[in-house]
């Protein structure tokens, strides 16, 4: 019985878990690879598979050095065997430089969808100081659409987030509530 009771248990973890797939990429060679994405630098490059699909979720950056710090965001899905960029975003404040969090992310299929619902996390810095963070922002990705949660050090990261750019109703409870949990436990120091 106990060792019924453990292979049920091994496989609903197992199912529970095997849905997406992260694979780690290389930046260096995926710089070299030719792949169409903006920029001139990788920072960071994630694929990411479902049963369903294929994804690459690109940050990277123009040239070092150079007056304005962008930041471009971009996801690429495999359609018929193609790489197509299907959500994409520049981030450039006058001012401000970006740093993403590469050790911060997480993949989930919140909704049951059978697509990943991916949370990404980068900080804003005035350009002269790096070690100065003026805040912190959390990226999800959910249906190629692009919602960010953003906080500030002049508020101590109160109140939860100083601004968002989406109406929380527009994502299902269960993806809105891995969106929030997954906030409310993040150092945003």
């Amino acid at each position: 019985m106990k060792k019924i009771i453990l292979a049920l248990n091994l496989l609903c973890f197992s199912l529970g878990f095997s849905q997406i797939t992260s694979t780690v990429v290389n930046k260096e060679n995926f710089e070299a690879s030719g792949f169409p994405f903006l920029g001139t630098r990788v920072l960071q490059v994630e694929k990411i598979a479902t049963p369903k699909e294929e994804n690459y979720y690109v940050f990277s950056k123009n040239e070092r050095g150079s007056l304005q710090d962008e930041l471009y965001i971009q996801q690429f899905k495999k359609v018929n065997n193609e790489w197509k960029v299907v959500a994409e975003d520049k981030v450039a404040e006058p001012g401000i430089v970006t740093s993403v969090w590469n050790a911060r992310k997480a993949f989930f299929d919140a909704d049951k969808d059978g697509q990943a619902d991916v949370l990404f996390v980068y900080s804003k810095h005035p350009k002269e100081n790096m070690d100065e963070q003026l805040s912190v922002v959390l990226l999800l990705i959910y249906k190629n659409k692009f919602y960010r949660m953003e906080s500030s050090a002049e508020n101590n990261y109160e109140p939860m987030f100083d601004t968002y750019d989406f109406n929380p109703e527009d994502l299902p409870a269960a993806v809105f509530k891995e969106f929030k949990d997954y906030w409310n436990n993040l150092d945003k120091n």
